[in-house]
């Protein structure tokens, strides 16, 4: 399997990791099938889908091997949302929100300075620091980490199980997921 990354908008910022080198760089694996984790069918029948898919749609050899595994993330953002909503009263919760705020900044800003080529940002170093970022919030945040986070890959993993999954698949997920599904897939 090949694991690789998108960034959404950020696409646009990085030159040297546009949207049509992250396309052309998947080209260049020749992937017998594209797992897009991040949308589902319902995305694509709705039209709420970014620029690399449309490139890849409309490039009749990338645009058969899309095949859409992702799962209704509203879900899951709603739990999130409920539980920050629930929590938010408490200090001591305020306290542990406000690192995860500023962990996510730094570690954001860190990697859009250092993504410059489809290389930097299919990395392991940024593969790290989002494994580290997580590793931490479950240890700060358990419940809602395992209960949002950890539960939506699962599911994604299991849209994809029930694929046929060979050597030249592309799992094309963001790149906050991208050391998950790594780590799960590749064991």
């Amino acid at each position: 399997m090949i694991f690789i990354a998108s960034i959404g908008k950020v696409h646009e910022k990085i030159k040297g990791y546009d949207y049509n080198a992250m396309v052309n760089y998947i080209s260049s694996f020749n992937p017998t099938k594209i797992y897009v984790t991040y949308l589902t069918h319902s995305d694509i029948e709705a039209g709420n889908y970014g620029e690399e898919i449309k490139i890849m749609l409309a490039d009749m050899t990338l645009g058969e091997k899309l095949s859409f595994r992702g799962v209704n993330q509203e879900k899951y953002q709603k739990m999130y949302d409920d539980y920050i909503s629930e929590n938010s009263k408490s200090p001591e919760f305020v306290i542990k929100k406000n690192i995860m705020d500023l962990m996510n900044t730094t570690v954001n800003s860190y990697l859009q300075s250092y993504w410059k080529s489809p290389e930097t940002v299919n990395s392991e170093v940024t593969d790290s620091l989002y494994r580290a970022k997580h590793r931490l919030l479950i240890s700060i945040f358990p419940d809602i980490e395992y209960s949002t986070w950890e539960r939506m890959h699962k599911e994604m993993l299991d849209n994809i199980d029930m694929t046929e999954v060979t050597p030249n698949t592309v799992i094309l997920s963001d790149a906050e997921s991208r050391y998950w599904f790594i780590d799960h897939m590749e064991h």
